[in-house]
C-alpha cells in the first residue's frame, strides 16, 4: 500500500512505540498526548483537547487510543466528519461503555477496524506486581487473555499494511494459563509474596479467539 499519514490519539505506553514502528516503516505520523514533557521534546506531538484539531484529524488513518470516557469520545466526535480510516483500540473486557463506543464507530465510519486487546504486558508492566501478597483473590481457574506490547504494536502495523477493515478482532496471544498459574509464576520468578486465591471460586471464564488475526499476523510472544 502507499505510505499514508497516520494520526495516533493517545501516545502512551502503547501509542509511543506504535509511532516509532510506523516511522521505521516510512509512515508520516502525528500524535496527541497529555504529557507536557513529551510536548516539549517532540514537535510532532499535540495536546488535546486544546489543540489544532484539523492537523490531527487530517490523516488517512486515525488510531483512537484514548480512555473510554464520554468526554474523550465527545472531543473526537467533533472532528469525525473528516472520516479517516478509524482503528479503534478496545478491550476483550467488553465493558458496556466500550461496546457502545464500538457501535458508534461502526455506525459512523465506512472504513473502520476494532482491535480488542487482551491484558497488556511487556517492558516493566506486569499485572502480577499488583496482586503479590494479596489474599482471597477471585477466580483462580479463570483463563487469562493476554497480549504482549510487541504484538499489540505488530498487529496494528499488520492491520494497516494489509488494509484489514470492517473487522472486530480479538487480539490475544495463544497461551491461556489460569489466573493462579500466571500471577503465581510471576511472583515466584521475582521473589515476591505469592497471591492467595479463593479455591471455592470455580469460574473459568472464556478464551478469546484470535484465529482472524493469525490469518495476517504471526504472534511473537506466547
Amino acid at each position: 500500500m502507499d505510505k499514508k499519514k497516520v494520526s495516533i490519539l493517545g501516545l502512551g505506553w502503547y501509542g509511543s512505540p506504535l509511532r516509532d514502528e510506523l516511522l521505521r516503516h516510512g509512515f508520516d505520523v502525528i500524535g496527541s498526548t497529555r504529557t507536557k514533557e513529551k510536548l516539549t521534546a517532540d514537535s510532532r506531538l499535540l495536546s488535546y483537547p486544546e489543540l489544532p484539531s484539523v492537523d490531527l484529524m487530517d490523516a488517512d488513518i486515525v488510531v483512537l487510543n484514548i480512555p473510554p470516557f464520554p468526554e474523550e469520545l465527545e472531543w473526537f466526535k467533533k472532528w469525525s466528519w473528516k472520516k479517516p480510516w478509524l482503528i479503534f483500540i478496545s478491550s476483550t473486557s467488553e465493558a458496556p461503555t466500550l461496546l457502545a463506543q464500538e457501535e458508534w464507530v461502526r455506525d459512523n465510519f465506512s472504513d473502520w477496524t476494532i482491535l480488542r486487546f487482551g491484558g497488556l504486558l511487556g517492558g516493566n508492566r506486569h499485572p502480577g506486581k499488583h496482586l503479590s501478597g494479596k489474599k482471597n483473590l477471585a477466580a483462580p481457574k479463570r483463563v487469562v487473555n493476554l497480549l504482549h506490547l510487541e504484538d499489540a504494536v505488530g498487529v496494528t502495523l499488520a492491520v494497516i499494511q494489509n488494509e484489514v477493515k470492517s473487522k472486530t478482532l480479538g487480539v490475544v496471544c495463544d497461551e491461556h494459563r489460569t489466573r493462579e498459574e500466571f500471577y503465581s509464576e510471576y511472583c515466584r520468578e521475582n521473589n515476591l509474596p505469592l497471591p492467595e486465591f479463593d479455591q471455592s471460586d470455580l469460574s473459568t471464564g472464556k478464551i478469546v479467539p484470535n484465529e482472524e488475526v493469525k490469518k495476517f499476523y504471526k504472534f511473537r510472544n506466547s
